[in-house]
């Protein structure tokens, strides 16, 4: 059985994606405490989210540590990280017992590589040192240049020959475990329901602001700016897309904040009438689901590589990190729920 440990929800869930599209069957806990219902369902694979991103490193080092501790000794560990190398590494592999780990971060089907040790290319504004966020861990690890799909299941392939004991990846390792894990078997794209949408965009990532322009210029939907995540006037969704978008508003505050106050909003009338809900931003998508009451969820598969989708009381959710995908990715999306919508 395998265990992924991510640090925010969206990671949970792209690095889970390519296992539940498989046929392996996925359970997502969306926090520690749920951790012993979702090993009740009898997963293949269970991911986890600490939500520790953005807190303290002492404080992420307890929720890895606790996470860890809820889970039976037997399984594998898989420590998702981000693939730009953000978040609290070193401190959540302190509370983790290994020999030796191997470190690929890569994605190279989104076109981010480790090269000469660091992390660059789509999204990376200059390259990022693997060893430096691993601090002492560095010692242990082997941190392989990776480039292409080929290099990263040759690197796995020789880690379980070598005894690694634990994998350190992003989506790129991800995929190449559970190709590996199903001997091989093709992702096949799970079923979306239809609409209307209701896409929630919490993230300021230029990527994910290229999906919104791209997706704005060739459909017409109802947009609805949130000021640091408050919706003003009327909220009422309209046609079959509504996007809300947190943007800055008057004052500083925290993302934390921004995507509570976003949560509050969406929920208020505009989840409910919503059939497939997408949520951008790791803190966005934890928020508005907390706000739904979900603490865990079985994973479908994914609706585009890289996207996990689940189905909640019968409405499709889907979570994307804000860094996550081309610039057609939101359009892709939003174009396959008005094709099933007819």
């Amino acid at each position: 059985m395998l265990a992924i440990v991510a640090d925010d929800l969206t990671g949970a869930l792209d690095a889970a994606a390519p296992f539940a599209a498989r046929g392996f069957h996925v359970e997502v806990a969306l926090a520690i405490e749920a951790i012993g219902d979702a090993l009740g369902a009898g997963p293949d694979v269970l991911s986890i989210n600490l939500g520790s991103r953005e807190l303290s490193a002492e404080s992420a080092r307890q929720r890895a540590a606790a996470a860890l501790g809820a889970l039976p000794s037997s399984w594998r560990i898989f420590k998702k990280i981000d693939s730009r190398l953000k978040g609290n590494i070193a401190a959540e592999l302190d509370a983790m017992f290994f020999h030796s780990a191997l470190v690929a971060p890569a994605i190279p089907a989104f076109g981010r590589v480790v090269t000469s040790g660091r992390v660059q290319g789509f999204g990376v504004d200059a390259p990022i040192s693997v060893a430096e966020r691993l601090g002492r861990h560095a010692a242990r690890a082997l941190i392989p240049d990776a480039s292409t799909e080929a290099e990263m299941r040759a690197l796995l392939e020789e880690a379980e020959r070598s005894g690694t004991d634990l994998l350190i990846g992003a989506r790129g390792l991800a995929e190449a475990l559970a190709e590996r894990m199903s001997d091989g078997e093709e992702a096949s794209a799970a079923e979306m329901s239809g609409g209307p949408a209701l896409f929630v965009i919490g993230s300021r990532d230029p990527i994910t602001l290229a999906q919104i322009d791209a997706l704005r210029s060739v459909l017409a939907l109802s947009y609805l700016p949130a000021p640091n995540g408050r919706l003003v006037g009327s909220s009422d969704a309209g046609g079959a897309i509504t996007l809300v978008q947190a943007v800055p508003g008057e004052g500083e505050v925290t993302p934390e904040a921004v995507s509570e106050a976003l949560a509050e909003s969406v929920c208020q009338g505009l989840v409910e009438a919503a059939g497939t809900l997408l949520l951008s931003g790791g803190a966005t998508a934890e928020a508005v689901l907390k706000k739904m009451g979900v603490q865990r969820f079985r994973l479908l598969g994914e609706c585009l590589p890289g996207l996990g989708l689940a189905e909640v009381d019968g409405r499709c959710i889907i979570a994307k990190s804000g860094g996550f995908g081309v610039p057609d990715t939101l359009k892709e999306i939003a174009e396959a729920v008005l094709r099933k919508m007819g």
